[in-house]
């Protein structure tokens, strides 16, 4: 008798939270000051991220942006978020520092609230996917630049180039 209305409740608190796939990456061996400079440097400058100083946290390696907003296809109203942690408890200077981040997408469903949307008019969206492999790409360049491979150039064989 009391195991449906638990189970009704357990999968109402289910549903509320979001879930993450979070995209990780290892760091070269480094300070961890040096790796969180390195990876505001890029989400600040290169990005275009704000800092939300009421849920950032420097010491514990957590770091959040504020809400980006902008328009999708029809005008619908949709805001951008980025997270990053450090996961302080695995790593270290002398290997590295496991680091993962996610950018988290929020949309107003609602074309009525487009121009003055409340809080509680923003529902979950997903992530935005092409945004975090950018992301990536730019991380790894600056946090592990000895994993990126360049490619060798091949010499023309065009009877054009300068290079003959």
């Amino acid at each position: 008798m009391k195991l449906a209305p638990l189970l009704l409740l357990f999968s109402l608190f289910a549903s509320c939270g979001s879930i993450r796939q979070w995209r990780e990456l290892r760091t070269e061996p480094m300070t961890i000051g040096k790796a969180y400079g390195g990876f505001v440097a890029i989400a600040t400058a290169r990005g275009g991220w704000r800092v939300d100083e009421s849920s950032t946290d420097r010491g514990n390696g957590i770091w959040e942006s504020r809400w980006r907003k902008r328009e999708m296809e029809r005008n619908f109203p949709i805001r951008n978020r980025l997270r990053m942690e450090i996961l302080l408890d695995e790593g270290s200077p002398e290997e590295g520092w496991w680091l993962r981040y996610v950018i988290e997408q929020e949309k107003v469903k609602d074309l009525r609230r487009h121009a003055q949307p409340r809080e509680e008019d923003w529902s979950p969206n997903g992530q935005d996917q092409e945004g975090e492999a950018i992301l990536g790409e730019r991380l790894l360049r600056r946090l592990a630049p000895n994993s990126v491979q360049i490619p060798e150039r091949r010499e023309a064989n065009d009877r054009w180039s300068r290079n003959r």
